[in-house]
Order: C-alpha cells, then sequence, then structure tokens
C-alpha cells in the first residue's frame, strides 16, 4: 500500500488557505498511486483553538472545510482536529473519501457502543479498515501503548502527536529519537507498521518539529522526513513483509543544543510571520541574552527583517560588543548615546545605571511599533525564575529564550557559532550570573555558581522537588530556601514577562502560583543535611559542565469502518444527540460542538 506522508506547516483558521494546499497534495498523490493520505495533528485546528472551539462560526467553518475537502480530493485522507466536547477539547481524526466525512473516533465509539451496549471505559480504540489492511489511530504514547501491550490489533498503526518538541522528552524529536531507542519497542510489540506524521511549526507556544518516519516492525526505517521543514512523500508500505528492507534508512543523529536551536528559531520566524509582522527588533546591550536574541532573529527571519537598538546601558565594552555583533550579522542598527540617556536620566531624578535600561527598552520599543516590528527580548528562564531584571522584558511581545536556562542558553550561543562566530568571545567569556543570591559568596567559578543555581531551579520547576526534597539530596539548606523563596517572590514580575515557545517539561507558566499567598514550602524537620560543608553534585551537573566546556574553558564533567458501514456520521451523531446522546439519563452531551444538534 502507497500512504503519502504530509509535514505541512499551517496556521490556525487559514481554512481556505488550507484547503488549496490539501488539494495540490491530493494532485501530486494521485499522480504517484497514493491509496492513503496522512496529514498531522496541527493541520486544521492547530494546537489548542482555546475559546474558538466554543465558536459556531468556528465550528461551522471546520466542518464546511472537510465536506468540501471530502468531495474534492480523490485520495482517502485522514484529516485530524479538534472539537469541544462536555468544555473540553477533544482531539479528532476524519476520514474523507467520496464525498463522506467519517469521524473516526466518534464511528469508534458508536461501534462499542452497539457491540457491548455501553460506551467505553476510557479512550476507544480507533480503528477502520482500507481494503485488506486493519490501520489503528494513536494521538500520544499512551495510546500507542495499547497497541503494544496486545490489547488492541492493527497492521499500520498512525501516530498522530498533538504534543510539539520538548527538550526533556527526545521522544518527541521523532525520528531523531529512533537511533537512540525510541518508538522500536512500540512497533516491534504491536507487530504493526509505525507510521509517524508529525507538524512542523508553531502553534502560539507549541513548537512541532516534524522528523516524520515510517518504522517497520522489525525496526528498519523506511521513510525519514527532516526536522523543521515542510515536506510531503509517498511510502509503500508492505503489512504481509517480514523484511529485510531492500534499503533502510539510517535515523538521523539527534543534537539536543542544534535541535533546540532550531526550534527556536522556527518558533520565532512563524510567531512574526503568522501575525503579519514586517520582521523583528532587539534591544542589543552586549550582554549574553541580547546578543543570542539578536543571532535567532537573523536566523529566523534573515538579516534585512532584523532592527537592533544599541545602547551603553551595561557599560561601553558592552555597547562595543554589540555593535561588533550588529556588524557580524549585517542587520541595521539604530544607537543611543549615553549622553542622551544620561539627560534623560538627570531629568528624572535618577542615577544612569537605574534609568538606562527601562529608557532604553522604550525607545528601542517606539521604534519597532512605529516600523510594524514585533519587539524581541532575550530574558532566560534562570533570570525569570529569580526575578532579574524585570526593565529587559516588561512591554516587549515575544521571549524566546523564556523557556530554556541560562547554562543551555551558553550552549546554544557557542554552538551557533560553530557555524559562523558571529557573537564576540567577549560575550561568552562573561558568565554572567544572577548576583545577590547568596551563590557568590562562595569561592566557586561563575561557571559552577550558575550550574548550582540552575540545577535547583531545575529541580524545583520541571522535576517538582520540595524543600525537604533539595536538602535530602544534599543541597545546602539555606541556599535552597534562599533561592526557592526568590522563586516564589517572583512570581509577581514574572506575569510581565511576553509569550515564548514553552519547550520543557514544565514552563514557569505551567508552574505558576498564587500572588496573595502567606503560605511557603519549609524544609521539614526530619531532613538531614549533608555534613559537607560544599553542595553535593547537583541535578544534571555533569551535564551543564559539559556545556560549560565548550564556552568558558571549565572541565567538563473505500474504507469499512467499524461503525458496520455507516458514512453518514456527522448527522447520525445529531441525531443521536438529539435522542440524549450517550447518557442513560437522556442529557444532550452533543449542546455544542461540530456534532450538536445546533
Amino acid at each position: 500500500m502507497k500512504i503519502a506522508l504530509v509535514q505541512m506547516n499551517s496556521t490556525m483558521g487559514h481554512f481556505d488557505g488550507t484547503r488549496e494546499r490539501v488539494l495540490a497534495h491530493d494532485r501530486a498523490f494521485a499522480r504517484q498511486g497514493a491509496e492513503l493520505a496522512v496529514y498531522p495533528s496541527t493541520v486544521v485546528t492547530g494546537y489548542d483553538p482555546q475559546a474558538l472551539l466554543t465558536e459556531p462560526g468556528f465550528q461551522a467553518d471546520i466542518a464546511t472545510m472537510l465536506e468540501q475537502l471530502a468531495n474534492e480530493c480523490t485520495v482517502p485522507t485522514l484529516l485530524p482536529f479538534t472539537f469541544e466536547l462536555a468544555g473540553e477539547p477533544v482531539f479528532e481524526v476524519a476520514y474523507l473519501s467520496e464525498g463522506s466525512v467519517v469521524p473516526l473516533r466518534m464511528a469508534s465509539i458508536l461501534a462499542s457502543l452497539g457491540s457491548l451496549g455501553t460506551a467505553p471505559v476510557g479512550d476507544a480504540p480507533i480503528q477502520f479498515s482500507l481494503g485488506d489492511v486493519d490501520f489503528g489511530i494513536a494521538f500520544d504514547l499512551t495510546m500507542l501503548d495499547a497497541y503494544a501491550s496486545g490489547s488492541q490489533n492493527a497492521d499500520v498503526v498512525i501516530y498522530l502527536p498533538f504534543d510539539g518538541y520538548n527538550t526533556d522528552d527526545e521522544a518527541s524529536a521523532m525520528a531523531h529519537g529512533v537511533g537512540d531507542g525510541f518508538y522500536l519497542k512500540e512497533a516491534a510489540e504491536a507487530n504493526a507498521w509505525l507510521v509517524a506524521v508529525n507538524g512542523v511549526g508553531a502553534q502560539d507556544q507549541i513548537v512541532f518539529s516534524g522528523s516524520s518516519f515510517v518504522l517497520a516492525p522489525w525496526g528498519e526505517l523506511a521513510c525519514v522526513l527532516p526536522a523543521f521543514e515542510e515536506v510531503a512523500r509517498v511510502v509503500d508500505v508492505d503489512p504481509l513483509s517480514e523484511g529485510p528492507l531492500r534499503s533502510p534508512l539510517a535515523p538521523p543523529v539527534y543534537n539536543r543544543t542544534q535541535f533546540l536551536w532550531s526550534a527556536l528559531t522556527l518558533a520565532t520566524h512563524d510567531f512574526a510571520v503568522k501575525q503579519g509582522m514586517g520582521g523583528v527588533g532587539v534591544l542589543m546591550t552586549g550582554d549574553l541574552m541580547s546578543s543570542a536574541a539578536a543571532a535567532l532573529a537573523v536566523d529566523a527571519l534573515g538579516p534585512t527583517r532584523v532592527h537592533g537598538v544599541v545602547a551603553p546601558v551595561l557599560g561601553a565594552k558592552e555597547a562595543a560588543d554589540a555593535k561588533r555583533l550588529a556588524q557580524n550579522l549585517r542587520i541595521q542598527v539604530t544607537e543611543i548615546a549615553g549622553e542622551e540617556l544620561d539627560a534623560a536620566a538627570n531629568a528624572l531624578g535618577l542615577t544612569y545605571q537605574a534609568a538606562a535600561l527601562s529608557l532604553a527598552r522604550i525607545r528601542a520599543n517606539a521604534l519597532f511599533r512605529a516600523k510594524g516590528y514585533l519587539s524581541l527580548s532575550g530574558v532566560d528562564k534562570t533570570a525569570l525564575a529569580v526575578g532579574q531584571d524585570f526593565d529587559a522584558y516588561a512591554s516587549c511581545d515575544f521571549a524566546p529564550f523564556s523557556d530554556v536556562y541560562r547554562t543551555d542558553l551558553l550552549a546554544l550561543v557557542s554552538n551557533r557559532n560553530l557555524k559562523s562566530p558571529v557573537v564576540p568571545r567577549t560575550v561568552l567569556s562573561r558568565v554572567e550570573v544572577p548576583r545577590n543570591l547568596r551563590l557568590e559568596t562562595r569561592l566557586r567559578s561563575d561557571a559552577l555558581i550558575l550550574s548550582d543555581l540552575d540545577s535547583i531551579l531545575l529541580r524545583h520547576v520541571e522535576r517538582g522537588e520540595t524543600l525537604s526534597e533539595l536538602v535530602r539530596d544534599g543541597c545546602d539548606e539555606m541556599l535552597a530556601q534562599f533561592i526557592v523563596g526568590r522563586y516564589d517572590a517572583s512570581e509577581l514580575v514574572r506575569r510581565s514577562c511576553p509569550v515564548g515557545p514553552v519547550v520543557s517539561d514544565r514552563s514557569l507558566l505551567e508552574n505558576r502560583l498564587p500572588i496573595c499567598c502567606a503560605w511557603h514550602d519549609h524544609v521539614r524537620e526530619d531532613v538531614v543535611a549533608s555534613d559537607s560543608s560544599e553542595p553535593a553534585a547537583l541535578y544534571g551537573l555533569d551535564e551543564l559542565m559539559e556545556r560549560f566546556a565548550q564556552v568558558t574553558g571549565t572541565a567538563p564533567g473505500a474504507i469499512e469502518p467499524a461503525v458496520g458501514g455507516q458514512t453518514d456520521i456527522p448527522g447520525f451523531l445529531r441525531d443521536f444527540a438529539s435522542a440524549g446522546g450517550f447518557s442513560a439519563e437522556g442529557d444532550d452531551v452533543w449542546g455544542s460542538g461540530l456534532f450538536s444538534k445546533n
């Protein structure tokens, strides 16, 4: 069977444009003899339509597009989308063929209802048949495990993840994770071909990396699509084959640092372009964060669509580094003279240092808005976590590094310089550590101090470790209490941070705290701290130090749906809803949504 994989970067709600692109693919697939076309989860409704799910007009336009494509596509097509049920988003995939629209998840529920007499407990298996081939569909790894465990059977499992790239989860890198053993067990234990189709591009704060693939049950790759690129390909899948493949592909190597930079680059590009922005602007002060933001912006949009404002906020050396960076990136620059900032500070009765960053940011943002540019902030997760430099990000539009710790940011910039050394070495040599955190009193290098800080924050935010757990595992008690206290106290200023991509297990936005709360965590009495005067090796320290070694020189450490031939599922569901839906009490559970009686 020939299956077409489509790795598409779409814009939520651009239904006419999406329909035209699907039809263009359909014509190409028909010429290549494709028997089934599979599109990624984000193609119609994006990652999360949020309040649009309850908008009748939005739902009506989705239904209209699906009906049009069902009549116009010549190749049977799987098109995922999201709808609302009982106040919650529900992932669905429509099978389009010969004028019919079959929502397969609903069809599977109805099949279970018909065979068992009751609605299924939990998710019903989403399955269908095409010719002699039985297909199963999974939206996440839990659904994929159902086939691996043998509780569900299929010849081909189509994996359509609705979750984006997560730097803490290599499986989210799709084909780039196969070489490290991901997905091999699932395909082997399911004894099924795995056709994984992933979106590419940014959907609000979520980034999809592409890297779709086709994996044979015996562990060979039949197809690998590139990461972070739009591409479509028709692949031969033979469920009766027992291997080996004639020309198997080697799995791509996963480089976490390069992958993360590519994800942030794509997120910045899409956030600007999908909103119709003319370009992006960066206030360049010569520090690591603003330098990284400028380099990222050029990689995302090219030098002609990036404007820098250079201001001597941190000092003359830093301003010289910012100018050198702008020259290396070949971007247009507006300079703010130190005398201008000094005069404004005097007029306000403030010291230069206290006023310079705020005044420069106001001036830069006014320029960017006049040009119709997106204002970038280089603020990182470390600075946000401890409330550092509020004026560096307040009033900006987008913060690409807001979910990236500074240790990773150093590695990202160093790795970017391997491509072309645009960021001056003097910028990289200054390992900027947030001050007044009781870390600098230790006779340790800045690199080690920063690794201590980021390690505690990572354990507390991503891993959810309490103060007691931090101390139990060897962290200095007063140090842990102070950093966690600073984290709690910085919640209010974090609320002023602009939106940014989520690329970790837990972003600061996902770990929001109540502002008016008297309770704070404390070390429990049964916890005994380490006897050592130095903190024990913190979580991930070896890995962090290996990244520092690059930068600072420190030591590295035809469908047959199970519903029984029913093809007018939307109409059937509307009738079904009017009779009370799945509720024994006769409630209309389809009160809203694509299949409501409204």
